[in-house]
């Protein structure tokens, strides 16, 4: 596409994203600023204060490594979270080679778009709000990981919740089994597994807390279970949490 001269120097417009130019030592540098010239007139002057206190290292970073070379990194570095790992096709379908220094908030909206729209392209069923918002948080947490290596100045996702990017979710009622089907499931399982089942089912335990617990604060006579500290509770006095059981023997 052509480049359109604006009248600021060191500002350019291609289609309607605004680019700067700026220098770092004898190097010239550019980087896409958004669909707004005071935007980019803003990050102008935020770069060239930048360089003046010397932060070349990160600048030259992120203008040299795309996006593919990022994941590679992070791959190899990074600290292999599931949730980023299994969208990094997603991830590179769409980045790909694109610069870091180039990867902007409207290129991450237009991510989302694209991602949910594909399926339906494709003939399948369109992707939910709930799994676009998990391969946001991934991508975001990958440009987390790209500022703590010093790859980029900051994360492009805005800071806010309310930028409008993430689906807003839905919340309806959660499915339960019935007692036929747990009765079902119970008979099916080894006898090792049974009492951690059934101890979930009639206690609501998560499967850290589950898996966590120890006799020491399992009262059985009063079908009590106490939890020092949970991922909804985290109790300084060390009381913690009790938990009822709905049943007892």
């Amino acid at each position: 596409m052509r480049r359109e001269k604006t009248k600021h120097k060191g500002i350019y417009k291609v289609g309607d994203t605004y680019y700067i130019t700026y220098y770092v030592g004898e190097k010239k540098f550019e980087k896409a600023a958004g669909s707004k010239l005071s935007v980019a007139l803003t990050e102008k002057m935020d770069r060239e204060r930048r360089v003046r206190r010397g932060n070349y290292e990160v600048l030259e970073r992120q203008e040299k490594t795309n996006f593919k070379q990022l994941v590679d990194l992070y791959k190899k570095e990074g600290d292999g979270k599931k949730y980023i790992l299994q969208f990094i096709s997603v991830y590179l379908a769409y980045f790909g080679e694109k610069m870091l220094s180039q990867i902007t908030r409207r290129n991450l909206f237009k991510f989302r778009d694209a991602l949910k729209a594909t399926p339906k392209q494709r003939g399948k069923e369109e992707v939910t709000d709930t799994n676009v918002n998990r391969a946001l948080a991934g991508l975001r947490r990958l440009f987390n990981f790209a500022v703590s290596r010093e790859y980029m100045e900051e994360n492009p996702f805005p800071k806010t919740s309310k930028s409008g990017l993430f689906y807003p979710e839905k919340k309806g009622l959660r499915n339960f089994f019935t007692e036929g089907q747990m009765e079902k499931i119970v008979d099916s399982s080894p006898e090792w597994l049974k009492p951690m089942i059934l101890t979930a089912y009639y206690t609501g335990l998560r499967e850290g807390e589950l898996l966590g617990l120890r006799w020491e604060r399992v009262d059985l006579q009063s079908g009590i279970i106490s939890l020092p500290s949970t991922k909804t509770l985290k109790d300084p006095t060390g009381q913690g949490q009790r938990v009822v059981s709905c049943r007892r023997s």
